[in-house]
């Protein structure tokens, strides 16, 4: 059951550059989670994508957020410690996840942080949300919703900090990843997220450990992969099993995966042992190393099209090249021959022209199917040169049918208002001699 698309796409340095995204189906194994969202970092573009656009109860992934608006709320998250309030313990599900914390007990907001990312405390995570929203936890959800909209989330709404299920709390694979993101400019996010443990209490009490197994090597079993280097897990009964993770592989090629609605139950409504979601973003990752490579197809120095140039002296003619190194993720088996390109420009430019301008787009294709698109740029400036745009005037003025139609028009005009004179001339002098023959 083919559920999946591959994007091929390509590299670009700026987020407002031009691209465009479509896809390529060629990973056809079974995925079991119902949303999945992987991007190639190094080119910023999808490389699989499956109901991105779904909503979906985002269980536990809640919990990133709750760290966004925490460290962007508290200016000192290691020297400022939170008390522990019993009344905010009491407010936590039972059920929910990752280390217990004591009332009365006094913990850094920097280890609260470390406590709801890498084994996604429930306790953690409301003790943060009453602190920073003095004492009214709905004032930190609110919060929450504004900075998802900031971000940019288009279908994504928050009820509570831990991600416990509510009807009205849903996010979608594809705003998780732009929240994602926005963490991983947070200079601590990866590095929390990264552990494997981490001691918040001393010696006294157990290290806190990663509830996110493919990333520990000692405790991830067949779920380990040793590609992940993060990020965060997610999981209640009516959200499935969700993941969400970075990948690096020795060569420096950069994946972020977003994983919900891992089945827990299969078609006879019997449990599911395995974590679906890890199982999946183990064998994406596993995949997309073996099968793909980033390949640079285009330099920005390498010319792919040619316009005509007007109004400069000394050139008629203007190339055009990428305006930054063109890349693409592609079958590693790819042959050069199954690359084609195809570009979009104007049939000339006019001076002036400046390094840099852009001047028209190409889109590269595999096997005739879209990898991308890319902006075309002059590499050189070209001044206007007067003598050669007046000497450009006159030949397109003298090749303009409607200046000839008007020429002719004109020529005949001339010419009958020369026969017309000249015939008048000759009656005057005829007129002359009549009268000279008559005075004598």
């Amino acid at each position: 059951m083919k559920y999946l698309k591959l994007f091929l796409c390509i590299i670009l340095s700026s987020i407002f550059g031009f691209n465009s995204i479509l896809a390529i189906s060629l990973y056809s194994d079974h995925l079991n989670s119902e949303s999945v969202y992987v991007v190639n970092e190094n080119t910023g573009l999808p490389v699989i994508e499956k109901n991105i656009y779904q909503k979906r109860s985002p269980a536990s992934l809640t919990k990133i957020m709750t760290f966004i608006v925490a460290y962007e709320s508290v200016p000192n998250i290691v020297d400022t410690k939170v008390c522990v309030r019993q009344e905010i313990l009491d407010l936590v599900d039972p059920d929910s996840s990752g280390v217990q914390l004591k009332s009365g007990e006094e913990i850094s907001v920097l280890d609260l942080m470390h406590c709801i990312l890498i084994c996604s405390s429930g306790y953690a995570a409301n003790v943060l949300a009453d602190y920073v929203g003095d004492g009214d936890i709905s004032k930190f959800v609110q919060k929450m919703n504004e900075k998802a909209a900031e971000i940019g989330c288009e279908n994504t709404r928050f009820e509570n900090p831990d991600g416990l299920y509510s009807e009205n709390q849903y996010s979608t694979a594809f705003d998780m990843y732009k929240i994602t993101k926005y963490a991983q400019n947070i200079p601590i996010f990866n590095s929390i997220t990264s552990k494997c443990e981490y001691r918040c209490f001393g010696d006294e009490r157990d290290p806190i450990i990663t509830t996110n197994h493919t990333m520990d090597p000692i405790r991830g079993g067949i779920y380990y992969c040793s590609y992940v280097r993060g990020i965060k897990t997610g999981y209640i009964d009516k959200a499935g099993r969700c993941l969400i993770s970075c990948a690096e592989n020795s060569s420096g090629i950069n994946y972020v995966s977003v994983v919900m609605g891992g089945p827990t139950k299969n078609e006879n409504g019997e449990p599911i042992d395995t974590n679906t979601a890890m199982i999946d973003t183990k064998n994406i990752y596993e995949w997309v190393y073996k099968n793909l490579r980033l390949e640079k197809l285009y330099t920005k120095d390498f010319p792919v099209a040619e316009i005509s140039l007007k109004h400069v002296w000394g050139a008629d003619k203007l190339l055009l090249c990428p305006e930054k190194d063109f890349f693409a993720v592609i079958p590693s088996d790819y042959k050069r021959e199954d690359i084609t390109i195809k570009t979009q420009v104007p049939e000339y430019v006019e001076a002036p022209v400046g390094e840099g301008d852009i001047l028209g787009n190409a889109e590269v294709f595999y096997k005739g199917e879209t990898l991308g698109r890319f902006n075309l740029i002059s590499t050189k400036t070209y001044k206007h040169n007067i003598f050669v745009w007046f000497l450009d005037f006159l030949k397109n003025l003298f090749s303009n049918p409607v200046f000839i139609i008007l020429f002719i028009v004109i020529l005949i005009l001339a010419i009958f208002y020369i026969i017309s004179m000249i015939r008048v001339a000759r009656i005057r002098k005829s007129r002359r001699k009549v009268r000279k023959f008559r005075k004598r």
